[in-house]
């Protein structure tokens, strides 16, 4: 009996997860279709605002009555729309370490922020994502963002990076009569210290009024240090 009731079980569980399965595939598929079906739009989007037609011209004899068999159309060619990144697009990463020589390579999905987007566009997002490197990225020596090839069916990037070119990591000033600590993207903070910076030797006041550039914690520690000591 017990036998019996496990294997029901069993069954049943084996018979479940194959209808979640299913029913997860097919909505995966579902989406995919959508998601293209809205990059391809997209792109015939643009196209259709750069596309320009020329006026059809027709050539008349003076010496005979216009009519049809008299005009000739210059018939417009449409441009083709300009290819994008697809949410099937093969997406290929490139890591150069020129500290090290070393040069590796991952290939995935391509990220949500550059699907849809065509060559030109893709090459503002580099530029900007290099105007205004991450924290993360500035720490680890970003040096370039590079787009190597460009289709609808594979596109190549490559990141080189050098942690020996990332010139300071935190920078130290006063901020409302206490000394603050902020990462190398002079924007976020790294620590608010309870330091009162009037209570300093008027040589530290002096030199953190135009700022600290540190080059690693440990360096940052023992200036921490030697304010409260």
């Amino acid at each position: 009996m017990k036998l019996k009731k496990a294997y029901i079980f069993l069954l049943s569980f084996l018979t479940l997860s194959v209808f979640f399965s299913g029913c997860y595939y097919l909505s995966y598929q579902h989406a995919l279709r959508k998601f293209n079906k809205m990059a391809i739009e997209r792109s015939d989007e643009f196209a259709a605002l750069h596309e320009s037609v020329p006026t059809p011209i027709a050539t008349i004899d003076n010496n005979v009555e216009a009519d049809d068999s008299n005009t000739e159309e210059i018939v417009s060619v449409g441009v083709l729309p300009d290819p994008v990144i697809l949410p099937t697009t093969n997406y290929v990463l490139e890591i150069y370490d020129r500290k090290e020589g070393k040069l590796s390579q991952t290939e995935q999905n391509p990220p949500g922020d550059i699907v849809g987007l065509t060559r030109e566009e893709v090459e503002k997002y580099l530029d900007n994502y290099m105007r205004d490197l991450t924290l993360s990225e500035y720490n680890k020596g970003l040096l370039s963002y590079e787009l190597l090839s460009f289709s609808d069916k594979l596109v190549k990037f490559r990141k080189s990076y050098d942690s020996d070119m990332v010139p300071y990591r935190f920078y130290v000033v006063v901020k409302n009569g206490y000394v603050v600590v902020y990462n190398s993207d002079l924007k976020s903070v790294y620590d608010y210290t309870h330091i009162e910076a009037k209570n300093l030797p008027e040589e530290d006041r002096i030199a953190l009024s135009y700022g600290i550039y540190i080059d690693n914690i440990d360096e940052l520690y023992a200036l921490l240090e030697s304010y409260t000591s």
